[in-house]
């Protein structure tokens, strides 16, 4: 009797620091997790596959253990893995139903070819070209007859400045990339608004480049939409 009773308190000894153990570590994933979205040290893709990856590690350490179902009989494991199944697929069905195709209305790349002028207005951070070097403006300010005699109110900037316009009918993703080694350019953000998403930035390149330069990429919920 005593045998059996001091096995017993081992064995629950073992249990519970087998779930001690298993919680400090959904802990560590937990903060990981939230390193990673605000510090995003990663590309939206791969935090996207990392938080994936973590989740179901997650998922498996509750159920299997926090759950019982190691210690059930398997026909309880099989009902369990057969609802979660069916519960998957019932989501993404759904998701896939209320969702179309985003369409690229609108996808322009422009040089700016704004050549500077006397006594004009411009704004601070406006671009302008003299020649084949282009500055940008420091502060709001009128031109004076000849450059030379405000140019200390401009920056000179290494690149050339290019206007991106585009309009998309929905979009969670959209992501701008070259398709020139010799070029290099990125540009993805998350809009605000999903519904009609209709925009413009101006960003330096180290060449001049036209529209079929680039390529866009539109996600929404369920599907990938890209320029041809």
């Amino acid at each position: 009797m005593s045998g059996h009773s001091e096995d017993t308190v081992a064995e629950e000894s073992k249990r519970f620091f087998t779930f001690f153990n298993l919680s400090m570590f959904l802990v560590a994933i937990t903060g990981l997790e939230i390193v990673i979205i605000y510090v995003q040290t990663f590309d939206g893709s791969y935090i996207i596959g990392i938080l994936f990856t973590t989740s179901v590690l997650k998922f498996i350490g509750v159920i299997w253990w926090f759950m019982h179902l190691r210690w059930d009989k398997i026909l309880n494991t099989i009902l369990f893995l057969m609802g979660l199944v069916i519960s998957v697929f019932t989501f993404f069905a759904v998701i896939y139903m209320g969702d179309t195709h985003p369409i690229i209305d609108q996808f322009e790349v422009t040089t700016l070819t704004n050549d500077w002028k006397a006594k004009q207005d411009y704004t601070k951070g406006v671009y302008v070209k003299i020649g084949d070097v282009y500055f940008q403006s420091d502060k709001n300010h009128t031109s004076a007859a000849k450059f030379d005699r405000n140019k200390k109110l401009w920056s000179k900037i290494d690149g050339i400045p290019h206007q991106f316009t585009w309009k998309i009918s929905h979009a969670d993703t959209v992501e701008i990339h070259s398709e020139k080694p010799g070029n290099p350019f990125f540009l993805q953000f998350f809009p605000k608004n999903n519904e009609r998403v209709d925009g413009s930035q101006i960003c330096l390149l180290a060449q001049s480049a036209t529209t079929d330069d680039f390529r866009i990429k539109v996600r929404s919920e369920s599907y990938w939409t890209e320029n041809q």
